[in-house]
Formats: C-alpha cells, sequence, structure tokens
C-alpha cells in the first residue's frame, strides 16, 4: 500500500520549507561567528560549530529540493524535474 497523490504532493512540498528553514539557521550562525571572528575562531568550539554549519547549508540545500533532482518520469514520485546526474548530485550532497 503506498501513499494518496495527495500525500506524496505533501510529503515532496515540506522538505522545501525546512530545507529553507535550515539554511536560515546555519548561515546566521555563520555570520554572528564571523562578524567577531578574531574571538570566536580562535577557540575550537567555535571553529567546530562554524564547520558543522558549513556542511549543513549543504545538506540543507540537498534536502530542500526535495524530488526537483530526481529523474524525469519515476513513477510513484511528485513533480520529479531532474536526470540520473541531479539524483546522484543529491544523493552525495546528502550522504
Amino acid at each position: 500500500m503506498g501513499w494518496t497523490a495527495e500525500q506524496s504532493k505533501i510529503l515532496s512540498i515540506i522538505p522545501h520549507f525546512t530545507g529553507a528553514f535550515s539554511f536560515i539557521g546555519s548561515s546566521s550562525i555563520i555570520i554572528m561567528i564571523l562578524r567577531d571572528r578574531r574571538k570566536k575562531l580562535s577557540k575550537p568550539y567555535y571553529r567546530l560549530l562554524f564547520a558543522m554549519c558549513v556542511f549543513d547549508i549543504f545538506a540543507s540545500v540537498a534536502l530542500g529540493l526535495s524530488t526537483w533532482p530526481i529523474p524525469e518520469g519515476s513513477p510513484g514520485v511528485y513533480d520529479p524535474k531532474g536526470t540520473v546526474g541531479t539524483c546522484s548530485a543529491q544523493a552525495f550532497f546528502i550522504q
């Protein structure tokens, strides 16, 4: 038993918003760290936080794209627009 068309649509649209929120949050943390970079980047805690936010931005964008990078014509997927290459790129950044 699979998802209904409406459920598939909702499950496809939600990551666009959550990915954007995560991107904004990580970007905000990076900006806060870089505003006082001499003090903050001298501490390991802030360097680790900075690195985590940078990689979270990549993952947020990849997750935020949701089903768009999936190859067109894939059965059971709402609104796929990509190719095998875009799907592989998304998988790389999510992993």
